[in-house]
């Protein structure tokens, strides 16, 4: 094997260097340019949205501005149209202090003086005469503070009510008849009304009417918290004379409860603001009050002072 010279030597570092570089080529350039494209289509996107920005901004910018308005104007009409019907923290005192009628200061006694007072001003204004006041009932909330419903069925205490009345009236002229239907949207704290169904019969002066009005309540109150030892018992609730609230379970035969309720609820007894006689006669007891309230199964008119009437009784469940 001859030796290697000089001239060998230089030819091996040649072919090596040459190597070196191609795996450094294959592998740092090559990547680095593949970087490079990806990094320069990048900024091709960039630079897009980029030139997109300004027209975002603006867009940003009204929608901004609409909704700052429809929150102005949602505020407005709440104010109008949705009333505070004053729920407390837990169902017991909400039932005791805003179902049950209260010298007009309860949701019932309230909601319909607000109908009322309405009809009673379209007669001043349009000569509107209100065929069927007896219409405007609202649903018995029985004895169990927890299961109140206080619009339509299955709706609880919310987040949204609906009442539906079938309205009779007879109007002069079909002028009037439509000033009157037009009258419900200022209407206000009786939720959001709309009328559907209208018919009309007659000629002018004696022309009749049927409709319906929908109240739409968001509530605006915290739903109130279940009482879970408490549920009502027996046929009596919200009746005239509201006899002691018996409590068997926790050790007391009678609860007394504030304002009286042994001897009837302030309010309870002889028609607070215009309520007398809570139930009149009716299919098992159940009748419309003159307010126009429906008086639960077992309610009766009761004496001013009376310990007896329609008891409202509430069991406490046993602790576990």
């Amino acid at each position: 094997m001859s030796k290697l010279t000089l001239l060998h030597i230089n030819i091996i570092w040649i072919v090596v260097a040459l190597i070196v570089g191609a795996g450094l080529y294959f592998t740092i350039i090559t990547g680095a340019l593949d970087a490079q494209k990806k990094a320069d289509s990048e900024l091709a996107a960039v630079r897009t949205r980029a030139e997109k920005l300004p027209a975002a901004t603006r867009a940003l910018e009204t929608a901004q501005k609409d909704k700052a308005q429809a929150e102005a104007e949602w505020a407005q009409y709440e104010r109008q149209y949705m009333p505070v019907i004053g729920y407390t923290d837990n169902t017991l005192t909400t039932w005791l202090k805003v179902f049950v009628p209260n010298k007009g200061r309860s949701w019932p006694e309230r909601f319909i003086r607000t109908i009322r007072q309405h009809m009673a001003a379209e007669r001043k204004r349009n000569g509107i005469v209100w065929e069927n006041p007896g219409a405007l009932v609202l649903p018995s909330y029985g004895p169990d503070p927890n299961t109140i419903q206080v619009a339509a069925q299955g709706q609880g205490f919310g987040p949204v009510l609906t009442y539906t009345y079938q309205m009779s009236v007879r109007a002069r002229t079909l002028d009037k008849l439509m000033q009157h239907i037009r009258s419900w949207s200022s209407l206000a704290q009786a939720g959001v009304p709309v009328v559907d169904g209208l018919q009309i019969a007659g000629n002018s002066p004696n022309l009749s009417a049927t409709y319906n009005v929908t109240f739409t309540i968001i509530v605006r109150d915290k739903t109130p918290a279940q009482m879970p030892r408490i549920t009502g018992t027996g046929g009596g609730a919200m009746g005239g004379g509201a006899g002691r609230m018996g409590m068997p379970g926790m050790g007391m035969s009678g609860m007394s409860m504030p304002g009286g309720m042994s001897g009837g609820m302030p309010g309870m007894v002889g028609g607070p603001g215009g309520m007398p006689n809570m139930a009149r006669g009716g299919p098992g007891g159940a009748g419309a009050t003159s307010q126009g309230m429906m008086a639960p199964p077992g309610m009766s008119g009761g004496a001013p002072g009376g310990g007896g009437g329609g008891t409202s009784s509430m069991r406490s469940l046993s602790a576990d």
